[in-house]
């Protein structure tokens, strides 16, 4: 893209060359002279900065008949070069004002400096401005997250590939010896590797974009953070690479490299559509810019979910799947996506062993052993044990491999040992683990700022179209409005169940929500002997997502009567009812259950059958 501009200049070269490094010190950048071609190049702005008052820029100026000759040249993307070309053209007319005003006699200090260096605002001034500053803040995180997620979607729908025929071939070794395979080979080979990369991608892409969105909003606050997105680019690139390295050297940086690369097109897109204002007047206060700190910092600390035992956190995050996914057909839908594929997202994360319950380990490892003793140690630590010479999958513990110890502690030190060195999935889990998180405590103040982003565009316009009073005015009466109204929507839904009353909003509450706060409350109880009659008929409730947490409480009350109710819910139509049902099995340890739970870990999905290998494994240990 090219800007050209003759401008009339009589001064000499050293009076070029000086007006030159003045004006690069007040607009921020440097100059150097190219010998050979006898005309001079003004840098500033750095690389994939959004600031328009920092963009990369090179300006050649160079000496011809009458004047100078001014053109400006910048790589950039194809629709970035209209929102370029227009501020390199007013950078230009900066510069060339500047020349002109110098040889007329000006002196520099009669340049406003911040016009020079910081001409543009990126957020405006005003409320009107403001507001819609950060709909389009909102709008670009939006689009950073959609590219990064796309991206990173096709990048890792091979690296699932593989994972999804490796864990076919471990079904496949189980099945020979006799055991039953979670998944299956069959529903290996017909689960899609672009779905599972879907489940893969979402906390990784979650994670980029926050990262990417905050690096270009610190950008656009000042100009000694220009270079930040940079920064967020290298940071994303390096963090992949380093969490696909050990499993493909060559492949890790072709898998890493497009989750920063759509975080950055995604934002571009709508950095390009997006109208740079060009700045009348001073910067912000600082104490202003303070006020507004210190109102975000609430704002965040009323919505980040406080530090909780990761347990905790797992139940309030089914707690909100409940409320607002199940709820609906398309919610419904994510979330038994989710479930179908989340074994093959999270078996390249678990070792084969492990004595520390915080790092997850494989559900059916397979051993090769021929020591009588060591097998059934094997077996009690959860090993299908391959009796037979041969490579077939697993770990070979004994003479030669692992070894077995005199005792079971020594095993299982031995097997930690082994499954640690051989582990290739630590930095990958560590991603995934720090990308969660990322979801889990800053997923709802991203959510309340898109609603924000929603509405702001009226606030703007309330503010364009009235006298500032009164726009004030009008805002504070709709807000007073909108929080009543809010206020007296929620205000009968305050009541929560008492321990003391679980039995009787169990059996007789009309309101969904009272009932299904009952069965999960009585599913957090030791013991639910005492909720036994209330549960056996609330496992029946119309409501699944009741149904769920009762058959789950169920188990707990240990009563004799909750096997026939728990075995039926294996079939309810519904696939959250019965892998609680299998895991109120698990909790009643009735051995009667055996069968059922066996027919559901050949018959349905690897989902339901992990519960139910889990509930095997409780009722007769060591022999699954």
């Amino acid at each position: 893209m090219t800007a050209e501009n003759v401008l009339p200049f009589a001064g000499t070269d050293e009076e070029l060359e000086k007006y030159l490094q003045e004006f690069a010190r007040l607009a921020g950048g440097w100059v150097g002279k190219i010998r050979s071609e006898g005309e001079w190049m003004l840098r500033a702005g750095a690389r994939g900065s959004s600031n328009p008052n920092t963009i990369n820029r090179s300006t050649r100026i160079r000496r011809m008949e009458g004047g100078l000759e001014i053109s400006s040249e910048t790589d950039c993307l194809p629709w970035l070069r209209a929102k370029v070309r227009r501020i390199q053209e007013f950078r230009n007319g900066q510069l060339a004002d500047y020349l002109t005003a110098r040889v007329r006699g000006s002196g520099p200090e009669k340049f406003d400096a911040l016009r020079l260096s910081a001409p543009f605002a990126p957020f405006g001034s005003g409320v009107a401005a403001l507001t819609a500053s950060f709909t389009w803040v909102v709008l670009t995180g939006l689009a950073t997250f959609a590219f990064t997620y796309l991206f990173t979607v096709l990048a890792s729908s091979l690296f699932m590939s593989w994972e999804i025929s490796r864990i076919g071939i471990h079904s496949g070794y189980l099945q020979k010896l006799e055991a039953i395979p979670l998944p299956s080979p069959e529903e290996a080979r017909s689960t899609s590797s672009l779905g599972a990369a879907a489940v893969f991608a979402f906390p990784i892409a979650f994670f980029a974009a926050l990262v990417q969105m905050a690096a270009l909003t610190a950008c656009d606050l000042g100009l000694r953070t220009a270079r930040l997105p940079q920064a967020s680019f290298l940071f994303l690139t390096i963090l992949a690479t380093l969490a696909f390295w050990p499993y493909s050297s060559l492949g890790a940086v072709g898998l890493a490299v497009p989750i920063p690369l759509g975080a950055a097109l995604g934002a571009s897109i709508v950095w390009s559509l997006r109208r740079e204002r060009v700045r009348e007047g001073p910067k912000p206060q600082k104490a202003l810019i303070l006020v507004g700190v210190i109102l975000a910092a609430s704002l965040a600390g009323a919505i980040v979910p406080r530090q909780t035992p990761w347990k905790d956190a797992l139940l309030r995050v089914a707690l909100f799947r409940d409320a607002w996914l199940l709820g609906n057909p398309l919610g419904k839908s994510i979330a038994a996506t989710y479930y179908r594929y989340t074994l093959y997202t999270a078996e390249p994360l678990k070792e084969i062993y492990s004595i520390d319950g915080s790092r997850p380990t494989q559900q059916q490892p397979i051993a090769l052993c021929e020591d009588d003793v060591t097998a059934e140690r094997l077996r009690s630590l959860h090993f299908t044990v391959n009796r037979k010479p041969g490579k077939m999958g697993g770990i070979y513990v004994g003479p030669d491999g692992v070894p077995p110890g005199n005792s079971l502690e020594e095993l299982k030190a031995n097997l930690d040992q082994a499954s640690l060195r051989s582990f290739r999935g630590g930095p990958l889990r560590d991603l995934c683990s720090i990308s969660w998180r990322a979801i889990y405590y800053a997923g709802p103040l991203v959510a309340l700022l898109v609603l924000m982003g929603a509405f702001a565009p009226f606030v703007s316009i309330l503010f364009r179209k009235l006298p500032p009073r009164m726009a004030t005015f009008a805002l504070a009466a709709a807000t007073m409005v909108t929080t009543l109204i809010l206020v007296l929507a929620s205000s009968g839904e305050e009541e929560a169940v008492k321990p003391a009353d679980l039995a009787d909003a169990l059996l007789n509450d009309a309101r969904v929500r009272m009932r299904h706060e009952a069965a999960v409350r009585a599913f957090e109880l030791d013991s639910t002997a005492e909720l036994a009659d209330a549960l056996l008929k609330t496992a029946d409730d119309p409501d699944f997502r009741v149904r769920l947490w009762a058959c789950a409480a169920l188990g707990k009350s240990r009563d004799a009567r909750a096997l026939p109710k728990l075995i039926q819910h294996l079939d309810d139509p519904e696939l959250f009812v019965r892998y609680r049902a299998a895991q109120g099995l698990e909790y009643l340890g009735n051995p009667g259950a055996v069968p059922a739970l066996e027919k559901m870990m050949r018959e349905r999905s690897w989902y339901e059958g992990v519960y139910a290998l889990e509930a095997l494994r409780r009722i007769r240990p060591g022999q699954y």
